[in-house]
């Protein structure tokens, strides 16, 4: 399912560990990658921000990456960009139809501004791409955080039509890899009474169990139900911190608590401070070969 992936580079030594992270998505099929880097332009009025100067020799690093690459077995396509670099990023993947963009969210330079700045908002609010945040300053000794990434899964879900679409993508890596899954669900307050809020608890578990039901089918290797009360950002980041969680797989662009989480400041809020891999599902997921 990710027989094509980009990865987006800016040089430094912790996208080199993001270039170790692709050995991960061998067990889901991946068998050739676009490796990107962007040097962002800066228009006449000095609009567009600048990203800092790599003091490296980019044909050298890049070339350093490619090999590392081609020793997993990898077929490489290296793609140097001019221009902005969330819809360079973006057309890329198009161009070359890749099923996920890989990026790190706390390198330097471009990197570093997928995660925090407007890159990440731009991909996260545009890209019909599957877009996975790497958080690479937290593993030991600087390692990447991705090792074995998808053994075991935090997936916060809502009820609406994008979520369901989300888990039918992890549905596709549960039957890959038989993960284990912990389907979570965040009730916000809407101010009820208790009555209203018990069933409305009841019907949550009820939907729950069945998104349960379908990934046991798919091959999940254990898949447990966490619903909790409280505000999104806080409680999903709380249960990371709890859990032996691998990585986060979350829905794009849809209604109710995902609304938030992507387009709001809650998406900065969790790329700013998971300590794991944040898989984004986009709510229309495009169409490429194998996927």
């Amino acid at each position: 399912m990710f027989w094509k992936i980009l990865v987006a580079t800016d040089l430094t030594p912790a996208s080199d560990e993001l270039i170790e992270c692709v050995e991960s998505f061998r067990e889901l099929g991946t068998e050739e990658v676009v490796l990107a880097h962007v040097t962002e332009l800066v228009d006449a009025t000095g609009a567009v921000e600048v990203l800092p100067v790599q003091p490296v020799d980019v044909d050298l690093v890049l070339r350093r990456q490619k090999d590392t690459l081609e020793r997993l077995g990898l077929k490489v396509v290296v793609q140097t960009l001019l221009g902005t670099p969330a819809l360079m990023l973006e057309q890329a993947a198009r161009d070359h139809g890749v099923n996920v963009i890989l990026a790190g969210s706390h390198g330097k330079g471009l990197i570093r501004s997928a995660a925090l700045g407007s890159v990440s908002r731009e991909l996260l609010r545009t890209t019909s791409h599957p877009l996975l945040l790497d958080r690479l300053d937290l593993g030991k000794e600087g390692e990447a955080s991705c090792r074995r990434i998808f053994s075991r899964v935090l997936f916060p879900t809502d009820y609406s039509e994008t979520a369901e679409k989300a888990l039918d993508f992890l549905g596709k890596i549960a039957l890959e890899t038989g993960c284990s899954v912990t389907l979570m669900h965040v009730m916000e307050s809407q101010g009820e009474d208790q009555e209203n809020e018990r069933r409305r608890e009841e019907e949550c578990w009820y939907l729950l169990e069945a998104k349960k039901r379908r990934l046991e089918r798919l091959g999940a290797a254990e898949v447990s139900i966490d619903l909790v009360h409280g505000r999104a950002a806080e409680e999903i980041l709380s249960r990371m911190s709890k859990g032996a969680f691998t990585s986060i797989v979350m829905g794009g662009k849809g209604k109710g608590v995902l609304t938030e989480l992507i387009l709001g400041s809650t998406a900065n809020e969790v790329a700013r401070h998971a300590t794991l891999p944040v898989l984004f599902v986009p709510a229309a997921v495009a169409e490429t070969p194998g996927s």
